[in-house]
């Protein structure tokens, strides 16, 4: 019989999702893979042949948390392995009082960086120690809240494409990205919060009056604004035109920041305020910036010694070590 595993992946942006999509893409060879998700942008991605419990962002809080809990008071019975993304508790604190109640089967949680804060304040050591079989923390070192707790798991970052799958360069260049001659393309991520996209827009038109040799586009679900029909673009996984791209600007979320990196890249990262998510500690991997003005300052260093050539991407994607691991925790 085949098992089922069951990701809750709750979170605005692409983060979670494409988290979960990467581990469940590579799991749903052998297994079924059902995903929670909240995400605005899920309806406008490919699945990778994962199940989707799809629940509204404009849900209220307290809906979200009653859906999520119809999903698991509904059919807990029929997983063979939960998977939680980030969140212990549930993000909504949700799953307080449904984990604890669960046995029969392993809980994994993925550990990505946290607000110590958070940590402190919902008693979280305490809470996944007792709740959950193993921690995987996909890439994000050995510094964060919860590393330190016994057997924890540390992979390679985890990525929605292997380098082997990532399409032929100058095809995207062409077909995606629009660009058939040899200028550099400054590539806006647009990926996090809805509310985020004016600052995304203005980023975008200031870069194309400051570089007009380049090609700038933006990569978004929704066309911010008329004034950027020219430059606009939609196209997931965003890795496949990150490869492409000769700098990407954008925030400093997982996969903006792991995706440029295995890609090699370079990333301008604006880190924006999350109540969770420690975005400016995450920006000292990559070029950080303050504001657009310093954003535009730092375009313009590394344009003056990027080069034509890239090297072809060769990384290692821990979402495969990721499912060997849980899947030994499979009863």
């Amino acid at each position: 019989m085949t098992k089922t595993w069951l990701i809750y992946a709750l979170g605005g942006g692409w983060g979670h999702i494409n988290r979960a999509l990467s581990l469940g893409r590579i799991a749903v060879n052998q297994r079924r893979i059902e995903i929670i998700t909240n995400s605005p942008y899920a309806q406008y991605i490919s699945k990778e042949g994962c199940l989707l419990h799809q629940i509204s962002d404009s849900d209220s809080f307290a809906a979200t948390c009653l859906k999520v809990r119809e999903i698991f008071n509904t059919n807990t019975t029929k997983y063979d392995c939960l998977i939680i993304d980030t969140f212990p508790r549930g993000l909504g604190g949700e799953l307080a009082e449904i984990l604890p109640q669960i046995h029969n089967i392993p809980k994994i949680l993925i550990h990505r960086d946290i607000n110590p804060r958070y940590v402190e304040v919902k008693n979280l050591r305490s809470f996944v120690t007792e709740n959950f079989q193993a921690v995987i923390i996909p890439g994000e070192g050995k510094d964060l809240p919860l590393g330190d707790l016994p057997g924890v798991i540390h992979t390679a970052p985890w990525l929605i494409r292997h380098p082997e799958e990532l399409p032929d360069r100058k095809i995207v260049r062409s077909q995606i990205l629009k660009v058939d001659d040899s200028r550099k393309i400054i590539l806006v991520c647009a990926a996090g919060q809805i509310s985020e996209l004016s600052l995304f827009t203005q980023l975008t038109l200031q870069l194309h009056k400051a570089f007009p040799e380049c090609a700038v586009r933006i990569l978004s679900p929704y066309c911010p604004s008329e004034d950027l029909r020219d430059f606009w673009l939609f196209h997931h996984p965003g890795i496949e035109c990150f490869a492409a791209a000769d700098i990407v600007v954008g925030s400093a979320g997982y996969n903006t920041v792991y995706e440029c990196a295995s890609v090699g890249v370079p990333l301008v990262a604006l880190p924006l305020p999350r109540l969770y998510d420690r975005q400016q500690k995450r920006a000292s991997k990559v070029y950080q910036v303050r504001n657009i003005p310093d954003a535009l300052f730092t375009v313009k260093q590394i344009l003056n010694t990027v080069t034509d050539s890239q090297l072809i991407p060769n990384y290692i994607n821990g979402a495969i070590a990721a499912v060997h691991h849980i899947a030994n925790f499979e009863l």
